[in-house]
């Protein structure tokens, strides 16, 4: 009897914090996660960030960081980051009006296909990141500097 009340404590060590990691706004499939959860309540914040009608700072603790012009203007949400200044990493996401992928911030760079869902960028020093499709509109972003 005292061997099966090991198990327990022992299986619940390892599953809560992959279970924690899959809900958690910072991995890639929590981010996921959450926009499809609430998709609607986002695509109306970035519709109002977009035509400057205002928008909360924060959405169920993810920072609004507002729009980002360009050829095809993003609005980015940060669900994250950790590091020291000059060498950090961040997370989040973003709505794209066009459909098509951006570099963190939108900043000017090419995109470089690692699959038919995800890209790649660097600026040519070891600053770079990732972006992922999570649906038509919505794609989620790594960056580290």
């Amino acid at each position: 009897m005292k061997r099966k009340r090991i198990w327990l404590p022992a299986i619940l060590l390892i599953l809560c914090p992959m279970a924690l990691s899959v809900w958690s706004r910072s991995s890639q499939t929590g981010i996921s996660l959450f926009v499809t959860l609430h998709q609607r309540d986002l695509e109306q914040i970035a519709a109002d960030c977009l035509t400057q009608s205002g928008a909360p700072d924060r959405y169920r603790g993810v920072r609004v960081e507002g729009v980002f012009p360009g050829e095809a203007p993003i609005v980015q949400f940060s669900s994250g980051g950790w590091g020291l200044v000059p060498s950090g990493t961040y997370q989040g996401f973003y709505y794209s009006e066009s459909g098509r992928p951006a570099a963190y911030q939108n900043v000017d760079l090419e995109l470089v296909p690692v699959s038919d869902t995800e890209w790649a960028w660097t600026d040519g020093t070891d600053n770079g990141g990732s972006t992922r499709r999570i649906s038509e509109h919505w794609f989620s972003y790594k960056a580290w500097f």
